[in-house]
């Protein structure tokens, strides 16, 4: 059997930290027992690629392997005792017993294929290797994907139905977006990214939500911003109009000699997000008359007029 890690991955001693990532990715898309079925080569295969990479991924156990080869690798390691008894010669060592791997939790059961021996303790392998379950499946990796939504789903909260590639397939998911919010933020599902193998849990799906920048609103913050038109008589009288907010028709109270570019605040009408309340601010536009008729024309030159 071979238990050199560096030739499981089809690599020399000297091989980069991103040269043994891109082998094992490699190797793994390769040997994944979703792409060959009913395989035990592949699966044996697979087992051993993964556990290369958990070493090899990993710079503290990748030094001891690199020092004292597999034995380094196995729980309550002695140094003194590897010298003592000829470690490093090749050979099985006869009785002498250098521990078991339950160190590396649930990979015990690979490394006990690679070098024999065992343990019993489970946690998750680190530097990217997928976890394994405590039924000892290897549970699939998490897909991070980007959703784009409007203005408006983004304010108001929605489910939406979805079409979204996982591992060259369209999965069809209802994905409830919370109101309130924000572009940039994810929303996890869980158990809806790669499948697992060897009876492992799927992995989850990540959406990093966009949002279009689409609607009658500009957000700001917890806040929205929106414009309202009024009348040059609204303007220099004053008045109280009626808003469209997401919230519903709320009122909005123009004071006389209003001018145009003024943001007027509707309290509690921007975005909601549990016991949140941001405001609505209303920028107003005075609308000029459109008619053309030399009444108009003479009623506009006297006010211009009035401009000081």
């Amino acid at each position: 059997m071979n238990n050199d890690l560096y030739e499981e991955l089809g690599l020399s001693k000297n091989a980069s930290e991103s040269e043994i990532k891109k082998a094992y990715r490699k190797l793994a898309r390769e040997y994944h027992p979703d792409r060959n079925k009913d395989n035990p080569l592949a699966e044996e295969k697979f087992k051993k690629v993964a556990a290369a990479y958990a070493v090899l991924s990993d710079q503290k156990k990748k030094s001891l392997y690199d020092k004292y080869g597999i034995d380094g690798l196995r729980d309550g390691f002695d140094e003194n005792q590897w010298r003592q008894y000829g470690g490093g010669g090749g050979s099985p060592f006869g009785d002498v017993n250098f521990g078991g791997f339950s160190g590396f939790g649930g990979m015990e059961s690979i490394f006990e294929t690679l070098f024999g021996g065992g343990g019993r303790t489970r946690r998750s392998p680190a530097s990217g290797v997928p976890p394994w379950s405590a039924s000892g499946g290897q549970k699939g990796a998490d897909v991070k994907s980007t959703l784009e939504i409007d203005m408006m789903d983004a304010v108001m909260g929605k489910e939406l139905e979805l079409l979204v590639p996982v591992a060259g397939e369209q999965k069809k998911l209802k994905v409830k977006i919370p109101k309130g919010i924000e572009s940039g933020k994810s929303i996890r599902l869980k158990n809806q990214g790669e499948k697992g193998a060897f009876g492992g849990a799927s992995g989850d799906l990540l959406l990093e939500l966009k949002i279009r920048d689409n609607g009658p609103y500009r957000r700001q913050g917890d806040n929205l911003v929106a414009e309202q038109s009024i009348t040059l008589g609204q303007a220099y009288f004053g008045d109280t109009i009626n808003v469209e907010t997401p919230w519903g028709e709320g009122k909005l109270r123009i004071p006389p000699h209003t001018q145009g570019g003024t943001k007027m605040r509707v309290k509690g009408h921007g975005i909601r997000r549990g016991e949140v309340k941001g405001d609505l601010f209303v920028q107003i536009n005075i609308r000029v008359p459109t008619g053309d008729s030399k009444k108009l024309e003479e009623l506009i030159k006297k006010i211009d007029k009035s401009y000081t």
